[in-house]
């Protein structure tokens, strides 16, 4: 059922897109050229969308008007996307996670970034390199990079101290987090209040720890180089992340909190649990949620040693094809707003996103907000320091959400007793191998 979906869901988008690619689109009545820019940001960080889109339409009154519409969760507009296509009523710009780029790429229902930007006078050289990479298909930057984040290690510095671990000295390796969190964890009675670790089940976490061992995730070259056939899970690596993880919750040195990131990041702001990997997007809110002092370090590396790389996560902001030149023009002219150094600055001090701009960390409201949180500057350093190897751009492949679900089912399996490493891994490959088959298939390949 899921490998049908998704045939003639990429099918359908594909046929409608060269529909809509020859459609047109007409300026609006009042000489405004309004613009569609559907995205995925909700609370604190939908407020910080809607503030750099109000900055613009002042800027540009009487000329263009952007229009923000939430569209729930990434999969949930994903789905709406779909729909638009099919329809040809699509939005003029759309927000979408990292891990449907390729899914993205294959509609060939989108104008490629790099083309926009050429002719609209945007420098791509500013982007951040690293992360320019992840959304550069077949050797074009395809898409904007907008809210990036990187794996961070966040830890509580105060319950390090109390005992008798380095506050200055967080864990580097799995081996180093596992011991510290055996020596955090502390016991009443027959309960724990305080964990060494948590962590929600999610499988961005397992991909970054992969990069960071210099694993790739997927063949061809992660992607990279063709359409992929089939996951690398069956490594020695996999097996020591989720063995590792199984090891602290079935000692209850570890929390469980499920697939939910909120409620991993609740607990460890709670001082319910001691250390959180987690994704630096949320690094403003854990800091000033937290009653103790907080540590930013890093993200771990499975072994000591291993000489990989993380990459970015988040999402980047996609043009439609088939809308009217006016239309295109002035959608090209907010995007040279949301790359330019200013705006960047604005969105990296709201949220804790990376800013994607390199010259944003030379202006002045960056580097106020570096008085107070001096830890925004560690993801997008993190991330420049990852070697230029496919293993550290992320695997490319457009079933990488069913990929992540699986992921996470592999984990949850072992972390539960469900099943062994060696079975969990073994029944997940098997099941996702004939779903990129048929993604493949019905992409022409």
């Amino acid at each position: 059922m899921i490998r049908r979906r998704i045939a003639r869901g990429v099918a359908a988008i594909a046929c409608a897109a060269l529909i809509a690619a020859c459609g047109g689109g007409s300026g609006d009545s009042d000489g405004v050229q309004t613009i569609s820019f559907w995205h995925s940001m909700g609370g604190k960080n939908g407020e910080a969308v809607q503030a750099l889109v109000d900055r613009y339409n002042e800027q540009n009154a009487g000329k263009v008007r952007v229009e923000a519409i939430y569209q729930g969760k990434y999969n949930d507009s994903l789905t709406k996307l779909r729909a638009s296509i099919q329809s040809r009523q699509t939005p003029n710009l759309v927000q979408v996670f990292e891990i449907g780029t390729r899914l993205m790429y294959d509609t060939k229902a989108t104008v490629p970034f790099a083309d926009l930007a050429a002719d609209g006078g945007i420098d791509v050289g500013q982007l951040e390199p690293g992360i320019a990479r992840y959304y550069t298909v077949d050797g074009k930057l395809q898409s904007l990079p907008f809210n990036a984040s990187a794996p961070m290690l966040f830890y509580n510095k105060t319950a390090f101290a109390e005992v008798g671990l380095d506050p200055e000295k967080p864990p580097t390796t799995l081996a180093e987090l596992a011991d510290a969190a055996r020596k955090l964890t502390v016991r009443s009675g027959g309960n724990v209040t305080r964990y060494g670790f948590v962590a929600s089940i999610d499988g961005w976490l397992v991909e970054q720890l992969l990069a960071n061992a210099g694993v790739e995730y997927c063949d061809k070259g992660n992607g990279r180089e063709g359409l992929p056939t089939a996951v690398n899970w069956d490594n020695p690596t996999l097996r020591t992340i989720v063995q590792t993880w199984a090891g602290l919750i079935n000692s209850g040195d570890g929390l469980n909190v499920g697939r939910n990131n909120t409620d991993a990041s609740a607990a460890f702001q709670a001082g319910r649990a001691a250390i959180l990997p987690f994704t630096s997007a949320n690094l403003r809110d854990i800091i000033s949620g937290s009653d103790f002092e907080v540590g930013v370090a890093n993200y771990i590396r499975a072994e000591a040693g291993q000489t990989g790389g993380v990459f970015n996560g988040g999402a980047s902001v996609w043009t439609m094809a088939g809308h009217s030149k006016a239309k295109q023009e002035a959608a090209v002219d907010f995007l040279k707003y949301l790359a330019s150094a200013e705006t960047q600055a604005q969105w990296a001090a709201q949220t804790g996103y990376i800013a994607i701009n390199r010259t944003a960390e030379e202006t002045a409201a960056f580097k106020e907000v570096l008085t107070t949180y001096p830890d925004f500057a560690k993801p997008a350093a993190q991330v420049r320091q990852a070697p230029d190897t496919p293993a550290s751009h992320g695997c490319l492949m457009g079933v990488m959400p069913q990929a992540r679900d699986k992921m996470n089912d592999v984990v949850e399996a072992v972390i539960l007793g469900r099943s062994t490493p060696d079975q969990a891994i073994a029944e997940s490959q098997r099941a996702l191998t004939p779903v990129i088959e048929s993604y493949n298939k019905s992409v022409g390949q």
